[in-house]
């Protein structure tokens, strides 16, 4: 078998980069190989991450604790928040062309709020909100250290809470809960439909060698429930299968990947369909 494109991997990034490639180039073939039985179950998943979008609106890790002068250094979030505009631009794009079905089910506006509760990161988040909101595009922010206010915007954050402790908040309009799972199914159906294109599930990519003369990959792919194998050959590879991708990158043998490793990340949602609790927070 041979295909222009081989994604390995049906989360956000895989299918963004299938759908992306066949909008500019219609005549390109593209194979997308996924080793569970849907698109999109691990990190893209709606339940597997927070859904901001990485806008850089809310997430504190973007801003580094604060200069000895008391300042800030808000250039990546606003690089961050620059770069998430563009991916809400082609996902506009992807809507009126169909291949989105429904923005509701994937893409929607509400706040984004940061919320800081000791006395040193009080004044950090104050400098971080002061940093931001010099730049157009965070001039919606709002800071407090009002426990009424924040309360109003957030309170289950509030209730219960020990009265001494410091609190400060920031809130900004303008965000977006992302269901990046939604987008990736939307994107990898349409692919799916597309001619000379096809998304394979139950296939595990399980070797990555570089054609003797170095113009293209052969790709050795394994059905799960089968464990028959086949090769395909690809002019160009994309390798976007989370945690599997660096032992694939390794099999590769591609210089760049000298040096990196990798490590295991975990976290915590605190969910409940209770709707007397979610009629609390929102």
């Amino acid at each position: 078998m041979k295909t222009d494109i081989l994604l390995i991997g049906s989360g956000i990034m895989s299918s963004t980069l299938g759908v992306m490639i066949r909008e500019l180039n219609p005549a390109l073939s593209v194979q997308l190989f996924e080793v569970t039985e849907k698109p999109a179950q691990e990190a893209s998943n709606g339940w597997n991450n927070a859904g901001t979008g990485h806008a850089g609106i809310c997430e504190l890790s973007y801003t580094p604790n604060q200069e000895e002068d008391g300042t800030v250094d808000v250039s990546k979030a606003i690089s961050v928040f620059e770069d998430f505009e563009h991916s809400l631009q082609f996902w506009a794009h992807a809507a009126r062309r169909g291949i989105i079905k429904d923005t509701r089910e994937c893409l929607n506006p509400l706040p984004h709020i940061s919320l800081v509760h000791t006395k040193e990161q009080v004044p950090y988040l104050k400098a971080r909100y002061e940093g931001l909101k010099k730049h157009h595009f965070f001039e919606p922010m709002r800071f407090s250290t009002d426990r009424d206010e924040i309360t109003d915007w957030a309170p289950l954050l509030m209730e219960g809470r020990d009265e001494e402790q410091p609190v400060a908040a920031t809130h900004m309009d303008g965000g977006t809960d992302v269901n990046f799972g939604e987008i990736s199914r939307c994107f990898c159906q349409w692919i799916n439909e597309q001619e000379n294109c096809s998304t394979q599930f139950g296939q595990r990519v399980v070797d990555l060698d570089k054609e003797i003369l170095g113009k293209g990959w052969i790709v050795t792919v394994r059905n799960e429930e089968t464990g028959q194998k086949q090769k395909i050959h690809a002019d160009f590879v994309f390798v976007g299968a989370g945690g599997g991708s660096l032992p694939l990158l390794q099999k590769s043998g591609i210089p760049e990947v000298s040096g990196y490793g990798g490590f295991p990340i975990g976290g915590q949602w605190m969910i409940t369909r209770n709707p007397e609790v979610v009629a609390k927070h929102t």
